[in-house]
Parts: structure tokens; C-alpha cells; sequence
């Protein structure tokens, strides 16, 4: 994949990751074609402008059914609302892999969290 960068965006660089976790033995099944359901977080370093990043889970296969937000976070990692537009597009899952299209619509880099839904 390559990156595209607008003139003084900083790349987000991968910081921390939630691990994943097998699915709460007493969740109720969802039904109809979903076998499982996976959930991760990770917080990025601080960046800005339009990138594409991958963040890898074993979960994830071609089939993958993936949504992600992504959030602006404080300096204690929490997510809040701020002015700056955080736009995630281009969602494509592969072998233990999904790679999006981030666009942190700010001129300087600030720290982000995306949360990552798997269906399989």
C-alpha cells in the first residue's frame, strides 16, 4: 500500500494496542450469518493529513466484515470530540490484516484511537 501525504502531515505511527479477546462465554448469539464477533482498540502516535494504515488482528480474513472509528484522544488516551474532522474510508480486510484510509483534517498531528469491529 502507499501513503498519501499532504504537504507538513506527520504519519500516525502505531503505539499501543488493546489485545483481543475471545468472546464473553455467556454474550447471547447474534444469529443469521455471523459466526463471531471480535473487538480491539489501538492508539496511534500524534499525525495528521490523509495516510493508509493497517492494523493486524488474527481474526481477520478476506471475508471479514470490518467497521472502524477513529477518535481524537487526550493525553490520558480517552476519546473525546474536538474541532478537528477524523475521517476513516477505504476499509479493506486481508489475511490478519486490514488496511484503512485515515484523514485527521487538522495542520498539526494529534494523537488518535481507532476501535476495530470484526464479523466473521
Amino acid at each position: 500500500m502507499t501513503t498519501v501525504n499532504s504537504t507538513n502531515a506527520v504519519t500516525p505511527k502505531f503505539q499501543k494496542d488493546v489485545q483481543e479477546a475471545a468472546r464473553d462465554a455467556s454474550a447471547e448469539a447474534i444469529g443469521g450469518n455471523v459466526g463471531e464477533v471480535w473487538r480491539s482498540a489501538q492508539w496511534w502516535s500524534p499525525g495528521n493529513g490523509a495516510w493508509d494504515l493497517p492494523i493486524s488482528l488474527s481474526v481477520i480474513n478476506p471475508n471479514s466484515t470490518v467497521v472502524i472509528t477513529a477518535s481524537e484522544v487526550d493525553g490520558n488516551g480517552n476519546r473525546f470530540v474536538g474541532s478537528a474532522p477524523f475521517q476513516v474510508d477505504n476499509i479493506a480486510p486481508g489475511s490478519g490484516v486490514v488496511w484503512f484510509k485515515i484523514n485527521i483534517g487538522w495542520g498539526s498531528p494529534l494523537p488518535m484511537r481507532t476501535d476495530v469491529v470484526v464479523f466473521n
